[in-house]
């Protein structure tokens, strides 16, 4: 009788550990989940049909795995789960573990399909299904991509990307991924999630679709690639894979084209382009009398009568100057394959009287006037009075807005000005000293402040009888502007501001002598260029209201000065740009111009 009750309590134990030991706690279909019929995962069963797959999640392993009639095709151990491959049409299995007992005849809930992948999460026992149930059955994938502009796909959901770096917390499982990037090829694939302790990183390459290149083209032309500009003489960048236009343009130049199949390489290429072509055309200039000399756009070129050749299409400055003869200047347009007549009637100077014995003297030089200090002589050139528009809708503003604005009218009565600027050796004669840094007799003189050009003017008047004055910043722009004969050039007598104007890019960061370069309209030199200016007006605001005669503000704490100079930018130099400085500040690019009513 003892016997037989110990055999009847093993056999409720198998019992119980049968019926409590193992469990299923949910059985699904992994819809997105590829895995059973990707290519290296995929196995088949007897009949050669796709298996489906059971991904079994358990932290136990020593499981078996029993179908019945139909079998199970294959069993995998994988990390935290068990990969179970089994017939299509499969309706129950039997689970067995030599410590946990068996689960028998677990009927499946769902229709098993071929090439579909499952889940079903075991539960072994009381002391085994909170381990279970908190076993990791997720991880991150993280895509590390080159380049950094890159973005993946991971089964059809776009990833946000930082740096090139994108995450996703994924359950267990392969997953297809595709990671694209503009201007390269695309890299497919797939991933399988399985690792419960660690994330699993996909580290993609990108190659590129494109080729590093170098174009090149002499004479600092423009580059155009497609139509669009992408730099002066040489362009380096990246290009697709196709045929391209290239494009090299200069002004008075033809366009240059070349079609070019650029193909991906790894080594960089290097094209060179044709440079533009230029557009030519000539000039015959003479002049009566004849033998005088000859310079366009301030370079010489020969004697009159000449023929000049080679000359690019567009609008050039001509000078003709002959000893004893006024200069004749004008500007003229050069035409493609056009031959540009100009015929100069010079004449004859007027000879400067001298007062002789005494520290000064005057004398009209037709409707200009020449002072003689000493043995120094300087000319005031006839402005005559007119109106214009002062300021610049498009002119170089500072820090508080545009300075140059509004354009307003201004009237001005007729004034004379000094014909170059104020030389260091005037400024000796009336003073008896030269305060300039760069010393030349011919030079403009600097390191003067307006006080100090008010004390000089104070004195020239006492040797003059006359009454000479720093012109307003009206006179100034006027004149500047070429007055009624103004051809509006932005810079004073020129488009080019080379031809003109010494400034940082042509002074070799010096004055130079004054009356070098081109005059403007009127006969007057270095309006633009070689030192400041200063001007008899405070600096303030305009206003937009008509103006005769204006004298600037009432009051102010700074004097403007006017025209740029050796150390300044083209901008500068402009007719319209206005600055300003403290009336007692002295530098080496301060100079003065003289103004007489």
């Amino acid at each position: 009788m003892k016997r037989l009750l110990v055999i009847v309590n093993m056999l409720i134990s198998v019992l119980i550990l049968e019926a409590q030991n193992i469990s299923v706690s949910s059985f699904r279909l992994l819809e997105t989940d590829l895995t059973a019929n990707t290519y290296g995962t995929i196995e088949r069963d007897q009949n050669g049909e796709v298996a489906a797959l059971i991904k079994v999640v358990t932290t136990q392993t020593g499981f078996t795995f029993d179908g019945g009639a139909l079998g199970i095709v294959k069993t995998i151990q994988k990390p935290a789960e068990i990969w179970v491959y089994v017939p299509r049409g499969l309706k129950k299995m039997t689970i067995s573990h030599p410590q946990l007992g068996i689960l028998r005849n677990y009927y499946l809930p769902v229709t098993i399909a071929s090439a579909k992948t499952y889940e079903m999460i075991l539960v072994t026992g009381a002391v085994e299904t909170s381990s279970v149930r908190k076993a990791r059955t997720s991880q991150y994938v993280v895509f590390q991509m080159t380049p950094p502009n890159a973005f993946v796909e991971l089964d059809g959901e776009v990833l946000a990307t930082n740096d090139g770096v994108a995450t996703k917390l994924m359950k267990f499982g392969t997953y297809n991924y595709r990671v694209q990037a503009p201007n390269y090829q695309a890299e497919a694939g797939n991933v399988t999630v399985n690792d419960p302790k660690n994330n699993h990183v996909v580290n993609v390459a990108l190659k590129p679709n494109f080729s590093s290149v170098t174009l090149n083209v002499d004479g600092n032309a423009e580059i155009w690639v497609n139509g669009e500009l992408k730099g002066n003489g040489s362009w380096t960048g990246n290009l697709t894979a196709g045929t391209y236009v290239f494009e090299t343009k200069k002004e008075n130049h033809h366009d240059s084209y070349t079609t070019r199949d650029i193909t991906v390489t790894p080594e960089p290429q290097t094209i060179f382009l044709q440079a533009p072509s230029p557009i030519l055309g000539e000039a015959d200039i003479n002049s009566s009398p004849i033998m005088a000399d000859i310079y366009i756009d301030g370079k010489k070129v020969g004697h009159t009568p000449q023929m000049v050749s080679d000359l690019f299409v567009g609008q050039h400055q001509v000078r003709i100057s002959k000893q004893g003869y006024n200069d004749y200047n004008m500007t003229f347009t050069v035409r493609e394959d056009e031959t540009s007549r100009i015929t100069a009637k010079l004449e004859k100077s007027k000879t400067e009287q001298t007062v002789v014995g005494s520290n000064s003297g005057t004398a009209s030089v037709g409707d200009n006037q020449v002072f003689t200090i000493g043995n120094v002589s300087f000319t005031m050139v006839r402005v005559d009075g007119g109106t214009f528009k002062m300021g610049s809708d498009n002119g170089q503003g500072d820090d508080t807005g545009n300075n140059e604005k509004p354009v307003h009218q201004v009237t001005l009565s007729s004034y004379y000005l000094g014909e170059t600027e104020v030389t260091q050796v005037l400024w000796e004669a009336v003073m008896g000293k030269n305060p300039s840094y760069s010393k030349g007799s011919n030079r403009p003189v600097e390191q003067v402040s307006w006080d100090d050009c008010q004390v000089f003017i104070q004195k020239l008047n006492l040797l003059t009888g006359r009454k000479f004055r720093l012109p307003t910043e009206a006179e100034w722009e006027f004149a500047a502007r070429g007055g009624n004969k103004a051809h509006g050039y932005p810079y004073s007598g020129s488009f080019l501001v080379k031809d003109v104007a010494w400034i940082d890019e042509n002074s070799g960061s010096k004055t130079h002598d004054v009356k070098k370069k081109l005059a403007n309209e009127l006969g007057l030199y270095d309006m633009s260029g070689n030192v400041w200016e200063w001007c008899q007006d405070w600096f303030g605001n305009y206003n937009s209201g008509r103006q005769l005669n204006p004298m600037g503000p009432t009051s102010g704490t700074v004097r403007v000065i006017r025209g740029g100079s050796w150390c300044s930018n083209a901008e500068s130099s402009s007719v319209s740009y206005r600055s300003n400085s403290s009336p007692v500040f002295r530098y080496h690019f301060l100079g003065l111009r003289l103004a007489l009513q």
